[in-house]
């Protein structure tokens, strides 16, 4: 397969350094510096451009995981923070707020949490160990206002426990041998919103989010608004780091016949998720998705690129390439997803697909099929040129966009889903024994909101039926 007469591997093997290290931190402290200091109703149009800000450096520091980081004082909704940047092209850790008294005044409080992240992407705000779980939920209903907040995690996870296994899923996913599963005793104490993560089975579901860079939800088309991770325990003999990534840059990162390529290619899911040693969980109703790998994020002048596929190979069914897909609007795309011909497509049941038929021959020569060793490629290339594994390639764009982001006990992270990508580092799960095994527990809670990208979810028997919110 050519793409303009780049190969496939390598248009997808030519991630570029986008960023000067230097040059974006002081532009990320001046964004930070202003925006910080506006009043809760100013708009993101009303921020000063952040060449005519200087920012007030009050001590620079060595850190090892953001490397130079330069920390500032400034405001947050009149108390008193030091503000540094997370990493060149996204992010803020917000140090000294005290949250809790805050939420005296919810209307200001959403919708500087709403700026600040349409401005930042991602936010931490350190010391927030004594939220209890439904101060959390309370947050989180605030940013999200009425769109609600996702439990389909927490909701599922006694689904396909089983006694006789001893408490042990038989297989990890990946050839290894028994993974421990998830106990009840982690979620019965919880709102339902507040999904549990752990590396100890006792305390939440264990190897969640270590199979692939993704953006929650995607894989069954319910892309979540934002995400709040709260730290309850952190690994203190290092690990336990959850790596994020900027899809918008990474794709302004490549060149204009790669972006046109990308956006033609969508991948169908399985109907359901099996953490292998977690939760299995059937949110389509034993429906298969189809979703884009790149989907328009924002709106009006704020609209980019980012990629809205899950790219986890447990959950792939089949990868497609379709010209049409590449009119990447809204509007295009519900029109695409409309077509008839994706009921033959997609799934097994199909009389196209029980006759053998070519998803070229179904759809009029609309959609092809990719082999799955090619379609593979393209999404795991995207894993390996974020991910550490990638390291020493003259492709890797790790270091230069991949945010290691080290947790600290009390870290309250707030970030947009469908802008940046995130996966567990396999250290999430590590149990080896320093003295005393540690906890590493987060808390989860999926926030929802308007604006979902299309996709094409299969309706259920005898019963037709598209999702293009």
């Amino acid at each position: 397969l050519d793409c303009c007469g780049i190969g496939i591997r390598a248009a997808m093997h030519r991630v570029a350094r986008v960023w000067s290290p230097s040059q974006a931190s002081w532009a990320q402290l001046a964004r930070i510096r202003i925006f910080l200091r506006q009043p809760a109703t100013a708009t993101a149009t009303q921020r000063v451009p952040r060449e005519f800000a200087v920012p007030e450096v009050d001590a620079f520091a060595k850190d090892a995981l953001f490397g130079e980081s330069q920390i500032i004082s400034t405001k947050f909704l009149g108390q008193s923070v030091l503000a540094s940047p997370l990493h060149p092209t996204f992010g803020v850790r917000i140090d000294g707020c005290r949250l809790a008294e805050l939420m005296h005044d919810p209307p200001a409080l959403a919708t500087t949490l709403r700026q600040l992240l349409q401005s930042q992407k991602m936010v931490v705000f350190s010391g927030q160990s004594e939220l209890e779980p439904e101060a959390h939920v309370a947050l989180c209903k605030l940013l999200g206002g009425s769109a609600g907040l996702d439990d389909t995690f927490s909701s599922n996870h006694a689904a396909g426990l089983s006694e006789e296994e001893g408490g042990h899923w038989p297989g990890d996913g990946g050839g290894g041998g028994l993974a421990l599963r998830p106990t009840a005793n982690a979620y019965e104490a919880l709102p339902p919103a507040v999904w549990p993560i752990s590396n100890q089975p006792d305390r939440g579901t264990v190897n969640a989010g270590d199979g692939g860079f993704h953006c929650d939800g995607a894989w069954f088309g319910d892309h979540f608004r934002y995400m709040s991770f709260l730290c309850r325990s952190q690994l203190s003999h290092g690990g336990g780091h959850t790596f994020f990534a900027s899809s918008e840059a990474l794709l302004r990162a490549l060149g204009p016949e790669e972006r046109h390529f990308l956006a033609g290619v969508l991948v169908e899911y399985t109907d359901r998720m099996v953490y292998p040693g977690g939760n299995s969980i059937n949110p389509s109703g034993g429906r298969p998705t189809v979703i884009p790998l790149v989907s328009e994020s924002g709106t009006g002048a704020d609209r980019q690129l980012a990629i809205s596929a899950f790219l986890d190979p447990k959950y792939w069914r089949r990868v497609y390439l379709c010209d049409a897909a590449r009119e990447s609007s809204p509007e295009a795309r519900r029109r695409l997803f409309a077509q008839p011909f994706w009921r033959q497509i997609v799934g097994d049941d199909s009389a196209g697909r029980r006759g053998g038929e070519s998803a070229e021959a179904m759809s009029a020569g609309a959609v092809q099929e990719l082999a799955w060793a090619e379609g593979a490629d393209i999404l795991e290339g995207i894993n390996v040129r974020l991910g550490p594994e990638g390291i020493g390639r003259p492709d890797s764009a790790h270091k230069s966009l991949t945010l290691s982001m080290q947790w600290r006990e009390g870290d309250l992270g707030f970030y947009c889903n469908r802008t940046l990508l995130h996966r567990a580092s396999a250290s999430t799960q590590r149990r080896e024994s320093h003295g005393e095994p540690e906890l590493r527990l987060m808390h989860r809670i999926s926030i929802k909101g308007g604006g979902t990208p299309p996709f094409y979810m299969a309706p259920p028997p005898r019963h037709g039926h598209v999702h293009a919110e």
